[in-house]
């Protein structure tokens, strides 16, 4: 475990927040980020990702599995924030951290297959699984590849990320001119600890952000923010299944509910935390100094993974 600074604004300053897992999530007194410190090593977290496990107390397990109503979800949420754009144009786009899938699936159905999507996943089983799909999807460091598309999407993975600035600017090099990111994580940083929902999944989670944070970040990394939809941490009528199977596991032995869990994320529904941002590239990519890419690749291609 390393001590380290606040990923946001540097300061050293902080205040302890909560615990879990034998890790302790802690406060910026400057900006109000919450961050794990100490946290894995480098190696520790890309190991962690590749295998789906990450070492705390008890290890933690973020392989899951393909969720069809996930892909339900997304096609509201696509149609909320693009309405028909995506059926009306031919686009490429790249899904970082696309887990089993999901989101490239949404896609190519809201798009009717105008948008050739393509994902990066760094655990090896959710690759397979999404392979098995039909779904193009590999590992692949950011700073060494050349193609641009005309979108990104970082769903979940900003709370992955061990210096999020400089993956941004990383990022933006891999988008045309005008290109444009989709950027999802939770809004929760201004929460007191008692309504923050649980678990954090740490180690497994390095830090989490508000939407003044977020945005104040991606106009320093040159972006322009198009929208912002926010929307309650739980999307209930996409939950009875899985409600109805964390119920039916309290009276089997041997299985562990999420239901306590559950219960935690009803409780702060109400503040619409789950912050998508649509943002679009201010400055057109020229031909990057190489030197400058590679060391931005160095810097973050250990520091981000996937929970979906």
């Amino acid at each position: 475990m390393i001590q380290v600074s606040c990923y946001n604004c540097g300061s050293r300053d902080r205040a302890p927040y909560a615990t879990e897992n034998g890790c302790n999530l802690v406060k910026c007194a400057s900006c109000g980020l919450l961050y794990v410190n100490p946290r894995p090593s480098d190696e520790e977290i890309e190991e962690g990702v590749k295998l789906g496990a990450h070492t705390g107390e008890r290890t933690l397990h973020s392989t899951g599995r393909y969720t069809v109503t996930k892909v339900a979800m997304y096609h509201k949420i696509l149609r909320d924030i693009y309405g028909t754009e995506l059926q009306n144009r031919e686009q490429t786009w790249l899904d970082v951290g696309c887990g089993h899938g999901e989101l490239l699936a949404a896609l190519q159905e809201v798009s009717r297959n105008k948008v050739a999507v393509r994902g990066i996943e760094p655990n090896r089983l959710k690759i397979d699984a999404a392979r098995k799909r039909g779904l193009d999807v590999d590992y692949f460091d950011l700073g060494f590849h050349d193609a641009l598309y005309d979108s990104i999407s970082l769903l979940n993975v900003y709370s992955h990320l061990t210096n999020p600035r400089e993956f941004l600017r990383l990022v933006k090099q891999r988008l045309s001119p005008k290109g444009e990111l989709l950027l999802e994580t939770g809004d929760t940083a201004s929460l007191p600890a008692n309504l923050h929902p649980r678990p954090f999944l740490l180690p497994d989670h390095l830090s989490f952000c508000s939407e003044q944070i977020l945005t104040n970040m991606l106009k320093e990394t040159d972006f322009e923010i198009i929208s912002v939809n926010k929307y309650p941490p739980l999307k209930l009528r996409f939950m009875k299944e899985r409600i109805l199977r964390e119920v039916v596991k309290l009276a089997l032995p041997h299985k562990r509910s999420q239901i306590p869990m559950m219960y935690s994320w009803f409780r702060v529904a109400k503040y619409r935390t789950d912050t998508w941002i649509r943002a679009r590239v201010v400055t057109s990519v020229g031909s990057a100094d190489k030197a400058s890419r590679l060391s931005a690749s160095e810097e973050t291609r250990n520091g981000f993974s996937s929970a979906r």
